[in-house]
């Protein structure tokens, strides 16, 4: 009995100690696989792209790619949409950022570049937003949006004498019918009317005979219809002679070359470098069309030619209002920055008017059916024109011009006859 005990807790030990084994083989393997698992799922994991940011931004975050969206939207995105807004092309709306970089020394700041600079000041100046619709889409505080409005406006000032200045009397007129008889012409000149917001104790200085409140600016344009001179900031109560006056006493200002001239409307002296109109002989343009008759006489065919070619002051006038929108209601500054945004805005209406004329000739059809509906407006130097004066032999000049004029009509149309002939020659 006792040996056959023994040899039942031998084999029991045996069984025991076999199955300990079994296991211990068992978990060895089983921690293998397991780690195997682990270490090719991180490897599938780390192949793998990160996950997708779904746009838990902070509010500055947010604000920041609110803005940049808006930015690309204009200067970015169509030529339409970028011309419709800020009133430029993309082209030239990021040569003028290059332009006010080189050579104004315009900066980015540290939370705004010059481009969001310079569409917020086109956004006020070309559509007449107040800077308060501007602090609400741009998230920008007043104070900002002022201050960079400020940098930006003396910094195209400082480009005035590039983009503004009196021509080279070497230049001719183009070949052009509208200007073919006025060969030494170097342009036309007019004053152009600009509502103001001044303070009550100036308002009676300002108010001009249709009893508003504005600016008479002086200004000079040549048949391209860029501007050579400009004088704003005479009360709306001036008369365009006296600004031009002015003009033309001034330290650098206005002056004609000997032998040259503009063409002026009625309301200025007809005297050496201003070629003025008949009075009281038919002269708009719209006064011809409406009656549907041809110049019966010298005065009427010279008064008939004169408006066609001086019309391009007119048309300059209304395609600078027609663009830059402050311009056309009361502004909001104060006279001083005011005066300061009309040079402004001659400045643009020069850098391009060159550039980008296919889509601002656009706007001239509206302007010239705008044009239509007016009624109409009842240091000395030998070789420069200071001053503005009667005098026998220059209305000898455009009395003899008319005739030429008329004679060569007539001869065009067949209508010369020997009693006009005598008459010219006696």
């Amino acid at each position: 009995m006792h040996c056959s005990y023994n040899m039942s807790d031998l084999e029991l030990i045996s069984y025991i100690t076999e199955e300990n084994e079994r296991r211990k083989k068992r978990r060895i393997v089983l921690t293998e696989l397991y780690f195997e698992s682990v270490v090719l799922g991180l490897a599938y994991l780390s192949e793998q792209r990160p996950p997708r940011n779904i746009g838990s931004f902070s509010s500055d975050e947010q604000l920041h790619n609110y803005r940049k969206y808006l930015l690309k939207e204009m200067y970015h995105g169509s030529e339409v949409t970028c011309y419709d807004k800020l009133c430029l092309t993309k082209r030239n709306f990021h040569d003028l950022c290059a332009l006010l970089r080189e050579r104004c020394g315009l900066r980015d700041s540290v939370y705004i570049a010059v481009e969001e600079k310079v569409a917020m000041f086109l956004l006020v100046v070309g559509h007449g937003l107040k800077m308060r619709l501007l602090r609400g889409d741009y998230r920008r505080s007043l104070e900002t949006i002022s201050r960079h409005f400020s940098d930006v406006l003396t910094a195209i000032l400082s480009l005035s004498a590039e983009f503004i200045k009196l021509p080279d009397p070497s230049i001719h007129p183009p070949d052009d019918y509208k200007w073919k008889w006025f060969g030494n012409a170097l342009g036309a000149l007019d004053g152009c009317h600009i509502d103001v917001c001044v303070p009550v104790a100036d308002q009676g200085r300002y108010r001009n005979r249709k009893q508003t409140i504005s600016t008479n600016m002086l200004g000079v344009v040549d048949w391209n219809m860029k501007f050579l001179y400009v004088l704003p900031g005479w009360e709306g109560s001036a008369s365009d002679s006296r600004v031009l006056r002015d003009a033309m006493s001034r330290q650098d200002g206005f002056v004609v070359p000997k032998g040259h001239y503009y063409l002026v409307d009625a309301g200025y002296t007809n005297g050496p470098g201003f070629l003025a109109p008949f009075r009281s002989t038919r002269y708009h343009l719209k006064e011809w069309v409406s009656s549907q008759q041809q110049p019966k006489t010298a005065k009427e065919l010279y008064n008939l030619r004169h408006s066609r070619a001086r019309n391009v002051v007119e048309r300059s006038f209304g395609l600078l209002k027609k663009k830059w929108a402050i311009l056309r209601t009361e502004s909001f500054f104060d006279i001083k920055d005011q005066i300061g945004i009309i040079n402004a805005c001659c400045v643009l209406h020069n850098f391009a008017r060159d550039r980008q004329h296919h889509m601002d000739d656009l706007l001239l059809q509206e302007i010239d059916a705008e044009l239509a509906a007016m009624p109409n407006e009842p240091i000395d130097d030998a070789n420069l024109i200071t001053s503005v004066q009667v005098t026998a032999e220059w209305n000898f000049f455009r009395d003899q011009l008319a005739h030429n004029m008329f004679v060569d009509y007539l001869l065009r149309h067949d209508q010369l006859d020997i009693s006009y002939t005598t008459l010219l020659m006696e």
